[in-house]
């Protein structure tokens, strides 16, 4: 029986990509290796948190009770036994439950751990959606089987993800192409500044060229209201003009968590 580190488990609506506002018990594991400048969980890059915060425990005949379902907090000393993780999903699942989310951090740093989170996740008749930066391909590979769904990011040079680029690309697409290969739902999703390069958005398009996948462009989320990075309506328009030269399935999707301010 494996032990992680988790930093939060919840239900909560998908806020990204094609399957935004499905409900989903998220798994958010501890740690990241890459820096990105427009990060929004900072706090889970953190590899070794004391304390995973799990989120809602309020329910009446397997129905959950809104705020309340959210606001209410309890704290699990980490590392957490797979075991633990599993009886959680149990207590946490809903009617509308879609799937699992393995997010982070990064779920690619916990790989052995997140296999076995998985493996018992189907044993249940549930379905599971990795949600990663794509970091290790050779990580993808030995826990790919378990999955249903995957959201793979590509991390664009000025991202600042890591110092080297090539390599990261390099990974990225590896994992993307394992997954369409091994027959998982397989999204893409680029995260897109202002004034995001459109050569290299394009040289992306050609490379997943004959894969089968979603490609979902993300306009950056600003929170801090200090940094002129928000692609203007035009910009979102000429990139997925762009992409949708050379992939079938484009598509633009904002971060809606966000606007639900929700987990």
């Amino acid at each position: 029986m494996k032990s992680g580190y988790i930093t939060e488990l919840f239900s909560s609506f998908q806020g990204e990509g094609p399957y935004v506002g499905r409900r989903q018990i998220f798994i958010r594991f501890a740690g990241c290796p890459y820096s990105c400048f427009y990060c929004d969980t900072p706090s889970a890059k953190e590899p070794k948190p004391s304390l995973c915060t799990v989120f809602g425990n309020v329910k009446k005949n397997n129905i959950s009770f809104g705020k309340a379902f959210l606001s209410k907090k309890r704290f699990i000393v980490n590392p957490m036994p797979s075991h633990l993780v599993l009886e959680l999903l149990t207590e946490l699942r809903t009617p509308d439950l879609h799937s699992i989310s393995y997010t982070g951090g990064e779920p690619l740093f916990s790989a052995a751990f997140v296999k076995e989170i998985a493996k018992g996740a189907r044993e249940m008749h549930l379905k599971n959606y990795i949600e990663t930066n794509g970091y290790s391909a050779r990580a993808f590979a030995s826990l790919a089987d378990h999955f249903d769904f995957a959201s793979i990011d590509i991390k664009l040079r000025c991202h600042q993800a890591s110092t080297d680029y090539d390599k990261q690309y390099k990974n990225e697409l590896e994992c993307i192409r394992i997954s369409a290969d091994r027959g998982l739902e397989t999204i893409v999703k680029v995260v897109v500044i202002k004034g995001t390069a459109i050569d290299e958005i394009e040289k992306i398009c050609k490379d997943l060229v004959g894969l089968n996948i979603k490609f979902v462009l993300q306009p950056v989320t600003d929170e801090s209201a200090q940094k002129d990075i928000v692609p203007g309506i035009n910009e979102l328009f000429a990139i997925s003009e762009l992409a949708g030269a050379f992939l079938p399935d484009v598509m633009v999707i904002p971060q809606v968590h966000k606007i639900l301010r929700i987990p």
